[in-house]
């Protein structure tokens, strides 16, 4: 709601609706440092801008600690960043989940046309599939820079 989590703190005390951080919590330290200063009822949290999903497991592992909900959205990508999010809002305790978003609804096609991640009567499917569950359509991102094994 501010630019700042400095102004976000002067709110505190004087709002009477939860306040979640969303863009300003870009990363790790930034969770942590709204947490310990007791800033945030919840939090809109984005894979890709925590730095990946290990780093969004962390940030999960300390909502689940401190009993906060939070999403797990992506940042406008495609079926990868997708899967990743829905894969991950699966691993949190439902009264938790705020929700998982996808961009999918607004980016016309999919790099898995087979098995696309997609909203459905408001409810995205885990992909089962092995890793991600997205097997991109091949040579979808072109040519390969370098390839490795046998």
């Amino acid at each position: 709601p501010c630019n700042t989590m400095d102004e976000v703190a002067t709110l505190k005390g004087r709002v009477t609706h939860p306040v979640y951080l969303d863009e300003s919590t870009e990363d790790q330290n930034a969770v942590l440092r709204a947490i310990s200063m007791g800033i945030a009822d919840g939090f809109g949290l984005k894979v890709t801008r925590l730095g990946g999903l290990t780093k969004m497991t962390t940030v999960r592992d300390l909502c689940a600690i401190r009993s906060l909900p939070h999403s797990c959205d992506d940042a406008w990508g495609g079926d990868i960043i997708a899967a990743a999010c829905v894969h991950l809002a699966a691993t949190v305790e439902p009264r938790r989940m705020e929700g998982a978003w996808i961009a999918q609804e607004y980016i016309d096609g999919h790099f898995d046309w087979k098995n696309p991640v997609v909203i459905e009567k408001g409810h995205i499917a885990v992909p089962q599939r092995p890793g991600l569950g997205v097997k991109p359509e091949a040579g979808i991102f072109g040519k390969p820079l370098a390839t490795y094994g046998a």
